[in-house]
């Protein structure tokens, strides 16, 4: 018994191997592109068998019965890869679009002139059998429908390839490894078919691509089995993507580097009254009034119903691998609730705290003069608490102003010497309260930071630790626990006052203040708003000898006061 021929065991080898990826990647139907591509693995199985069989028959009609289902194979594997990249990478509904139904009448219609060739001789002309290494080759003249559909089905599968090329580039290593062994495993078996369909091999009528389905498969085996590239499918990430821009509340809107709008989503269509297919392509500014340059502009438009919205604009670069700005994204925020709410607050504290002030001012003048002029004692004890309860309530408003005047100059950071700071702070409490400050920290120290909230959160902090004491001695030491090699400078604050309450402590570091559960005033916030503000944290420890304010400051800053004002 004769051997088999190599070309026909190579190319009987390879369908085998396609038949056993077949079976395993059934268990994974459903998945986005499994369906597509185990029907390009029917036709890829199809066309090794038939072309591998076919150089083992020597009788005419069936050799040519068998080089039908080859090129049925042939052209059948582009259109369903194409359709599994497409799934894969998340582009499914490409394959659900009349454009792709007009790709499937090519094989559809190469299918029936194939098999009805002999009636019009439209594929190939002259077929006959051509014997070459021992096995049934045929040698026939292509056509020009045959160069055609050949090379439509080539553009089919390099066109899969590339996506999952493309998955390679933008999704990283999650899928890099699989998708890039799919994509080389179309190379050999196509490059062959290529050689084969133009004459370029050394033996004409031998076409080695069903052989040079073996590294193909070994490749698809590799992202398939070993790799288990359907369990991550990139389809779900390009959905979120998608939808994330679909669904962001916020209007969106890309522009190329020519300012020329790519992408929108929903919200910006309603915004600017447009259609999205109706504006992709136009210029950004005629669209929207709007250029990338306006970074940070506010822009009002009408809802249906009349209300008037502010919107802020935030542009930011688009850059691809390399680094190069491809274009541009800008994001609209609605910030009228907002900036109502800031106007509102503007407003509620201008007249508050000019009316509180200048009001409270002629009370306490008022209730001074009437202590001094009342003889009964009872009452002068009274009207004396009612003027100090006024005078608590006048400095609480005096300590807001000072902070507020801190946050909303922001000075840039400048170095600061600590001893000075507190020195300072010294002299002016204690010419105010009783007690004593001791300062127990270096003037070789130095920080980099804003003086005026350093300023202010250390005078609280003293304050409250004077005032709160009900030692016969108060006195509050301030003292440099460490400077770490982090660049961190750690503060203490020590009193020995009878400690602050649990219920205060627990209203700062739950940052909000309840109907039922608040602070005694402002300064302990003060305090804690402004060391957060230079980027530092504070936090308290309490015991029977008093209360230690811990203060972490970084050596060097420069930070941004509103927005870790946002706590």
């Amino acid at each position: 018994m004769s051997a088999v021929p190599w070309p026909a065991a190579g190319s009987i080898l390879s369908g085998v191997g396609t038949l056993f990826l077949l079976q395993y990647l059934r268990q994974h139907r459903g998945k986005p592109g499994a369906d597509w591509l185990l029907a390009a693995l029917f036709a890829q199985a199809l066309w090794c068998f038939s072309y591998g069989l076919g150089l083992l028959v020597f009788d005419p009609a069936l050799r040519w019965g068998l080089e039908v289902l080859t090129w049925t194979g042939i052209v059948w594997t582009g259109v369903p890869f194409l359709a599994f990249g497409l799934e894969y990478t998340g582009r499914g509904s490409l394959v659900r679009t009349p454009w792709f139904g007009a790709l499937v009448l090519v094989p559809v219609i190469t299918t029936v002139l194939v098999a009805t060739n002999p009636l019009h001789e439209i594929v190939w002309s002259g077929f006959r059998i051509d014997p070459v290494y021992g096995a049934a080759t045929v040698s026939y003249d292509l056509n020009a429908w045959a160069f055609f559909a050949i090379m439509v089905g080539t553009v089919f599968a390099a066109s899969g390839t590339l996506l999952l090329f493309d998955t390679v580039i933008s999704y990283g290593p999650l899928y890099r490894t699989e998708a890039l062994a799919v994509g080389l495993s179309t190379l050999p078996p196509g490059v062959g078919l290529l050689v084969w369909l133009f004459g370029l091999g050394p033996v004409d009528q031998l076409n080695l691509s069903a052989v040079l389905f073996l590294p193909h498969v070994v490749l698809d085996s590799y992202a398939f089995v070993g790799g288990n590239m359907f369990t991550y499918s990139p389809s779900v990430q390009r959905t979120a993507d998608r939808s994330a821009i679909e669904e962001l509340e916020n209007p969106f809107l890309v522009v190329g580097t020519d300012e020329r709008i790519v992408d929108c989503n929903p919200a910006a269509e309603t915004v600017f009254d447009v259609a999205k297919p109706g504006v992709l392509g136009e210029p950004l500014e005629r669209v929207t009034g709007l250029t990338v340059d306006d970074a940070e502009t506010r822009i009002i438009t009408d809802t249906d119903g009349g209300d008037h919205r502010e919107l802020t604009v935030s542009t930011s670069q688009l850059r691809n691998e390399s680094g190069r700005i491809v274009g541009h994204t800008l994001v609209l925020q609605d910030i009228t609730d907002q900036r109502r709410r800031e106007q509102r607050l503007e407003i509620l504290n201008r007249v508050l705290r000019h009316n509180l002030r200048n009001d409270l001012t002629a009370v306490r003048g008022y209730v001074g003069i009437a202590a001094d002029r009342v003889d009964d004692d009872e009452l002068t004890g009274m009207l004396e608490g009612v003027h100090d309860d006024v005078d608590g309530v006048l400095a609480m408003a005096e300590k807001a102003r000072t902070f507020e005047r801190a946050i909303e100059t922001t000075p840039s950071a400048a170095t600061v010497t600590p001893r000075d700071v507190f020195e300072s702070i010294a002299v002016d409490l204690e010419a105010e309260q009783e007690g004593r400050v001791d300062v127990a920290v270096s003037a070789a120290l130095t920080l980099r930071t804003n003086r005026e909230l350093f300023a202010v959160a250390f005078a609280n902090l003293i304050e409250n630790g004077l005032v709160h004491s009900d030692a016969d001695d108060p006195h509050v030491t301030i003292d440099l626990e460490s400077a770490a090699a982090d660049r961190t400078a750690v503060f203490t604050v020590r009193d020995n006052g009878p400690g602050i309450p649990a219920h205060e402590l627990a209203v700062l570091e739950r940052g909000e203040e309840t109907a039922l559960e608040h602070g005694s005033g402002l300064g302990l916030w003060i305090a804690w708003w402004s060391v957060t503000a230079l980027g530092g944290d504070l936090s308290f420890e309490t015991d029977a000898d008093g209360t230690t304010a811990v203060v972490r400051l970084p050596a060097s800053s420069s930070p941004n006061l509103r927005r870790r004002m946002a706590r």
